[in-house]
């Protein structure tokens, strides 16, 4: 399986170099037309990468992109696509970068994972919908190692996250007041998401002890690159 997502992905890198090109940095008329463009990046005669371009007299850039990963003729990928302005210095192209992603992880034809890109190939967040309701209540913020470190649940599905997740502690907020009120410790993070969900070993926690209502208190190895959005008053 790695082996195929190797050859898929330096498939794709060269289908968007070779559909980058032109001077990328100028800019693009308003009302340039779109064109779809379909390559077979498996070899097996079906195309399976579908690139979204805006044309303009020598300008090209790629704008979307849909993949079919698994090869039943649906996509399950879709990707919105960047440029950065930095290029190494033989590179005559921009490079394409992913800004936004959407994707079928248990190819059910249904979106179940969005995942947002900060340049260099870092993600800022994952949003999931983990018991595919069609509800997002899962979201997973990443660090500058561009490891997980925190996951937050929204149980209720109120637009807020109520279980909060680290490496060694779950803090849940059960009266929905946006702050936390219990806690509980563990190993593992499917071991902190359980006993989160079902209120297992729970204590009462100490608001100067929160890691939510004091970020600084967070391990800096755990800090993420982008908050949750939620401030306490």
């Amino acid at each position: 399986m790695k082996k195929i997502s190797l050859i898929f992905s330096l498939s794709l890198i060269s289908f968007l170099l070779i559909l980058n090109c032109g001077d990328s940095d100028r800019s693009m008329p308003a009302g340039a037309p779109i064109e779809v463009v379909g390559v077979d990046t498996s070899g097996n005669g079906q195309k399976d990468a579908f690139g979204y371009m805006l044309r303009s007299k020598g300008n090209t850039r790629i704008v979307y992109q849909e993949l079919d990963k698994n090869g039943d003729r649906r996509s399950d990928e879709f990707i919105w696509v960047g440029s950065t302005s930095r290029r190494s210095k033989d590179a005559p192209l921009q490079e394409a970068v992913k800004v936004y992603e959407e994707s079928d992880e248990n190819n059910d034809g249904t979106i179940d994972t969005i995942r947002w890109f900060l340049p260099n190939e870092y993600i800022s967040l994952i949003l999931k919908d983990t018991d595919n309701d069609g509800y997002f209540e899962t979201t997973q913020y990443y660090n500058y190692q561009k490891k997980p470190v925190r996951t937050e649940i929204d149980t209720n599905q109120d637009g807020l996250a109520d279980i909060f997740i680290w490496s060694s502690r779950a803090e849940i907020d059960t009266d929905f007041d946006k702050t936390p009120d219990l806690v509980v410790f563990g190993t593992s993070k499917l071991e902190l998401e359980e006993k989160a969900v079902n209120r297992k070993e729970t204590k009462p926690l100490n608001k100067a002890t929160s890691y939510f209502l004091n970020p600084k208190l967070i391990p800096f190895e755990e800090r993420s690159i982008i908050g949750s959005g939620l401030f306490v008053e």
